[in-house]
């Protein structure tokens, strides 16, 4: 699910701000962006960002500012007597004026070299990475909650819509299961009759034929699964992968009926019913 939340906490080592994003993905992917100075924090910062998060792209971005954060650099003695020996030639000639200044000197790239921090160059910041992080964290959170509750809402309504097909296909099935056995056995008797089969038989025969194109079994473990989607979809726990699967589930069983529908109410029903179940496993992508 989408979110994003920002936090801000300052100190005697300076002020730090954290923002946190997080879109749809299928996993968690979470991807860290922090000052140099405090490239010794990242498995804090990535362990604290991910906590209680299953899926999603997590972009964390971290910024500080103060003393503590100042990256020390170094002047490059090579360069800049390199640099000062082509200004000096450069003012030496007739047509120019003026002498070699420090300023000129720092104009050109590579006179001063940053420090490259070591580890523990972070620990200051920590005591206000963390709070910055949380509030970060917990706006995010916020965000998350309302999302998914207007998405459980819309999840449990293609459910419904899911079972009331259901209901509509067993009703629609049981009525023709009488007219489809009638057809087999006039079918059947026009071909064995030249035979002198027992019309006994040929009951039997046309009874098994229906019977292969009934679909209380696929409608008893569709209507399963919907009761398991909206046990997960009312409970608290991350349950995308769980409906992911039921979702496949679904579409599996709706698969089935359409193969066997034997009439035409029954494909345009069984149309509706993969197009609800196809909704449903799209919006099943956006969970935690």
């Amino acid at each position: 699910m989408t979110g994003f939340g920002s936090g801000r906490a300052a100190g005697e080592a300076g002020e730090v701000s954290a923002t946190v994003r997080t879109v749809n993905h299928r996993y968690l992917d979470v991807s860290v962006s922090l000052p140099r100075r405090l490239r010794g924090l990242e498995s804090r910062v990535r362990a604290l960002a991910q906590a209680g998060l299953e899926r999603g792209k997590v972009d964390v971005t971290i910024q500080a500012t103060g003393a503590a954060g100042e990256e020390a650099s170094l002047a490059s003695q090579e360069v800049i007597a390199s640099v000062v020996a082509s200004l000096r030639r450069i003012a030496d000639l007739p047509s120019v004026d003026g002498g070699v200044r420090v300023s000129d000197v720092l104009r050109y790239p590579g006179v001063l070299n940053g420090v490259e921090p070591g580890p523990e160059a972070g620990e200051p910041f920590w005591p206000l990475v963390e709070p910055a992080l949380r509030a970060a964290a917990e706006g995010v959170a916020a965000m998350r909650r309302d999302e998914g509750a207007r998405l459980g809402a819309a999840l449990e309504r293609m459910l419904a819509e899911v079972d009331a097909a259901a209901g509509r296909l067993e009703a629609a099935s049981a009525a023709s299961r009488a007219s489809r056995r009638d057809q087999v056995l006039a079918r059947l008797r026009e071909l064995v009759q030249e035979f002198g089969v027992e019309d006994a038989r040929l009951v039997a025969e046309a009874s098994r034929q229906a019977d292969r194109l009934d679909v209380a079994e696929e409608l008893q473990r569709l209507r399963s699964h919907v009761a398991q989607a909206r046990g997960l979809v009312a409970g608290e726990a991350p349950a995308g992968r769980k409906l992911d699967f039921l979702a496949q589930e679904l579409m599996r069983e709706a698969n089935t009926i359409g193969s066997k529908a034997a009439d035409a109410g029954m494909t345009a029903e069984v149309v509706g019913l993969k197009a609800e179940i196809e909704r449903f496993r799209e919006q099943v992508q956006n969970v935690e």
